[in-house]
């Protein structure tokens, strides 16, 4: 996944995909969990629950660090949810 120029195009078509389904009336909750449930049965179906849900443990952690905080303006000392 080293490829920045195929990053790109995919960072893109998932944009494209979101916007489509914001102008469709999809509500933002609904498309993130859309586009998260997908990544996660692509996941699950290449390398099984276990693994995948240690991955997103690690994730998890991650983002509570402060993964996008500079993307965000948050602070990683910041707790609580927005939605």
């Amino acid at each position: 996944m080293d490829d920045p120029e195929m990053k790109t195009v995919c960072d893109r078509l998932v944009e494209l995909a979101a916007e489509s389904m914001q102008e469709a009336g999809a509500p933002l909750a609904m498309i993130v969990d859309r586009l998260v449930t997908y990544g996660v049965a692509q996941m699950v179906a290449v390398d099984g629950s276990e693994i995948t849900a240690r991955n997103f443990h690690v994730i998890a952690e991650k983002i509570g660090a402060g993964l996008f905080a500079q993307a965000t303006g948050e602070n990683a000392q910041q707790s609580g949810v927005r939605h």
